[in-house]
């Protein structure tokens, strides 16, 4: 049994079951072995979370980035890893809290440095710096887009207790269909640019 296989079915694990059905013994069950031998390849659960999130962005720099600009090179991979978390179930919850230094995360975190380089941020650590806002926002984007999708069933309800709501507070009430327009990509786009924005400036300043 190789780290691979494990973390094959670990991610499979999450797919099915989200974030809280993944446990070793649930793990061991499904590769049919004993939960402590898991520990052999994983000493701690929370290196386990950290194949697993690696696992999640293999790939990601091998879309090819066919924009010249590079701010739009930067946005195109920052997009592709959104939705690499997108695709899995909690994937957002996955990638909270780690800080993984398996091969698919730091080559991705290699390519997004260099191509914020290639934007105009001119120092490494700015770039680095850069980079850890815009991980911490896509996680958080993705969380809450997750968190969401059980509730889009009740959004008549909700749409309607917001505007009764608003009644005495104009600027939110005619705010209303931007508020409730299912429009992730485009919201995310926008944090994504003006994160972008602020952090080529700061490194001018």
């Amino acid at each position: 049994m190789e780290r691979d296989e494990i973390v094959e079915e670990a991610v499979a694990l999450l797919d099915e079951g989200g974030y809280d059905a993944v446990t070793m013994r649930a793990l061991a069950t499904r590769l049919q072995v004993s939960a402590p031998s898991l520990y052999w390849h994983f000493p701690s659960k929370q290196e386990l979370w950290e194949g697993i999130a690696d696992a999640l962005v293999e790939g990601v720099v091998a879309i090819p980035a066919d924009e010249a600009d590079p701010d739009e090179r930067l946005l195109a991979l920052l997009a592709d890893f959104r939705s690499a978390l997108v695709r899995h179930r909690d994937g957002g919850r996955v990638f909270a809290g780690t800080f993984t230094l398996g091969r698919h995360m730091l080559d991705l975190s290699e390519t997004a440095t260099s191509r914020l380089l290639e934007a105009g941020i001119l120092d490494a650590g700015d770039a680095v710096d850069a980079w850890f806002n815009l991980v911490r926002f896509t996680i958080g984007s993705v969380i809450e887009q997750q968190a969401a999708a059980d509730q889009l069933d009740d959004l008549t309800s909700r749409r309607a207790a917001f505007e009764n709501a608003t009644r005495a507070r104009p600027a939110l009430r005619a705010a209303t269909d931007r508020l409730f327009a299912p429009d992730e990509e485009r919201r995310f786009d926008q944090g994504a640019r003006h994160l972008l924005a602020g952090a080529k400036a700061s490194a001018r300043a």
